[in-house]
């Protein structure tokens, strides 16, 4: 009984109260001029969104409290994207799949629906085959090493050695693409 009464005394009904909701200081809310410009910028970007960076910009316009600072570096990673369009750039070369395979593997040559030559250095052989039309079109493989891939942007980066954002812009050069409307 009596440390009931001390807890009256002391102003225990007090404690249950919740604390005044905080203001926000500094960082800006969803609502506002300046994560709905980050939101635009992450949207003008040409290049496309990946699932998950879709997912994320939706989650995003939809929050109420001001974004974390790991949040608003991932807001200025996605606006300032410089990812080619794979899509486009693979549907542009299988149409000149032969084209790209004479310019890359230029000892190679034609056989049936396949373009042949011994490595991916292009030199004369049968060890690498690369499927040009039909079934399967794009995809190739090194039967010496192992090697293969399902696109001509992952041909472009096995024969060059580069990271295959790269390979899809050399790709994207060599067929005289336009590298603004997503293709970067």
């Amino acid at each position: 009984m009596q440390n009931q009464d001390n807890h009256r005394r002391r102003g225990g009904s007090e404690m249950l109260r919740r604390a005044p909701p905080r203001k926000a200081t500094g960082a800006e809310g969803a609502g506002t001029p300046k994560l709905a410009a980050a939101l635009a910028a992450c949207h003008a970007n040409p290049a496309p969104l990946t699932t998950w960076e879709r997912g994320f910009l939706a989650r995003m316009a939809r929050r109420r409290r001001p974004p974390s600072a790991r949040q608003r570096a991932m807001l200025e990673r996605i606006a300032g994207r410089d990812r080619p369009d794979f899509a486009a750039v693979n549907r542009a070369a299988l149409v000149r799949l032969q084209d790209v395979c004479r310019r890359m593997l230029p000892d190679g040559r034609r056989d049936g629906r396949r373009w042949r030559c011994g490595d991916l250095t292009g030199g004369p052989g049968q060890s690498l085959s690369v499927v040009l039309r039909g079934y399967g079109a794009g995809r190739w493989a090194d039967f010496a090493t192992g090697q293969s891939g399902g696109d001509p942007v992952s041909l472009v980066a096995a024969i060059t050695g580069d990271r295959p954002a790269e390979a899809a812009r050399k790709l994207a050069r060599m067929l005289g693409l336009q590298m603004g409307a997503g293709l970067q």
